[in-house]
């Protein structure tokens, strides 16, 4: 035997050390045996923290200038969450309200957050969106600073199908809110606290056609009351009392064209016009006369645009996760965000807001749930991955 060599069992061919005996891999970062599906098969990556730095070292920094804040919003029915939480409006920090696509879904079967493994094992937290039972409940809930929920809009459960998005016209100082269903294609203008319905707007009211088809997804106000409703290929302008006077039907992928348009914000300084050209991958800008201006290409799933005090655009993108911002010339400033259903990362960004607090609230449809983020105490005021104050509608 040459020096050196050991004798003992070998398991393949050059291998010294069997595998029996090898040490086993970081249970914190591969398969731990006490968490497996019913074919054995293991879930690693099972922590929750936001992996922020301590003491000023390490940390990876997954939500930019934020932190998540743990526990918030706090269960509303043992077993339930929200299904699809797809919009949200920040009066305050002690009144967020949040609708959300179907009402509420199955909780997840699992604690896995994170590995290779979240994509594979029955339980996985991944097979989430549209796969679980739903209750088609608490629609439309406002919770307070500390997550508590202080109002359901139960009542009015039966009126939804899937509802996209919750607004306040700036313009209305009674507040009422409004909300669009893409399901049941309604467009609904509420009394502030939900009991009354003051509008409704549907196909029949606004035109829909069949090579045009007319979709509630997204609302701007103009100050006059007017206001602007886009979806799919066309953008539709009605007056205060709700009657259609103006519709511009252009759907293709062309400038100046559109298709499954997710956003829309008026810009009263600039008097510009943002489009959210989903389908497209793109935002498009227009004049207030709806001439096409400028186009800023390669985003690739603007699920939500809100416009800052400042006049930058800032863009969730539903598909990468990540927060975008430009300046009014469409150069991108800066990005933060990662993948992911761990507290501090996104899945499926539908919506978002900040309250006057500067705490932002973040709406993701596919991973099911709505994330409320505080500034970290390490940030600067200055740093421009910062939101900030935006603009309503």
């Amino acid at each position: 035997m040459a020096q050196g060599e050991q004798s003992g069992p070998r398991s393949g061919k050059g291998q010294v050390v069997p595998d029996a005996q090898r040490p086993t891999k970081s249970p914190t970062l591969y398969a731990r045996q006490e968490i497996a599906d019913k074919t054995g098969r293991v879930s690693p990556h099972l922590g929750v923290t936001s992996f922020l730095p301590v003491n000023g070292k390490g940390g990876e920094d997954l939500a930019g200038p934020y932190e998540p804040v743990p526990d918030w919003p706090k269960t509303i029915e043992a077993g339930w969450r929200l299904s699809g939480p797809s919009g949200c409006y920040a009066a305050s920090a002690d009144k967020v309200l949040v609708v959300s696509h179907f009402g509420m879904v199955r909780d997840l079967k699992t604690d896995l957050k994170w590995g290779r493994n979240v994509f594979s094992i029955d339980a996985s937290p991944f097979r989430t969106y549209g796969t679980l039972e739903m209750k088609p409940t608490n629609h439309v809930v406002t919770f307070d600073r500390d997550g508590r929920m202080v109002d359901s809009w139960t009542w009015q459960d039966k009126l939804f199908g899937k509802i996209n998005r919750v607004f306040v016209d700036p313009h209305d100082p009674q507040g009422h809110i409004w909300i669009t269903d893409s399901k049941r294609q309604k467009v609904f203008k509420f009394s502030p606290n939900g009991r009354e319905i003051v509008m409704q707007i549907g196909e029949v009211e606004a035109g829909s056609q069949p090579d045009h088809p007319w979709k509630a997804e997204d609302i701007a106000w103009l100050p006059n009351g007017d206001f602007y409703i886009a979806g799919l290929g066309r953008i539709d302008r009605f007056t205060k009392d709700g009657k259609h006077v103006w519709s511009k039907q252009a759907r293709g992928s062309e400038p100046g064209e559109f298709f499954d348009l997710h956003g829309l914000a008026l810009d009263p300084v600039r008097h510009r016009i943002y489009l959210a050209d989903r389908g497209n991958s793109r935002i498009q800008v227009f004049d207030e006369d709806w001439n096409f201006l400028d186009l800023w290409p390669n985003i690739l799933a603007p699920y939500a645009m809100r416009l800052a005090k400042n006049g930058d655009v800032w863009v969730a993108d539903g598909f990468t996760s990540k927060f975008l911002r430009y300046d009014p010339d469409g150069r991108l400033i800066t990005s933060w965000g990662q993948w992911g259903i761990s507290p501090g990362t996104a899945w499926g960004i539908h919506w978002f807001d900040t309250d006057p607090d500067g705490n932002l609230y973040v709406c993701e449809v596919y991973a099911e749930r709505v994330q409320k983020y505080r500034l970290r105490k390490d940030v600067s005021p200055q740093d421009p991955r910062i939101i900030g104050e935006l603009h309503r509608y």
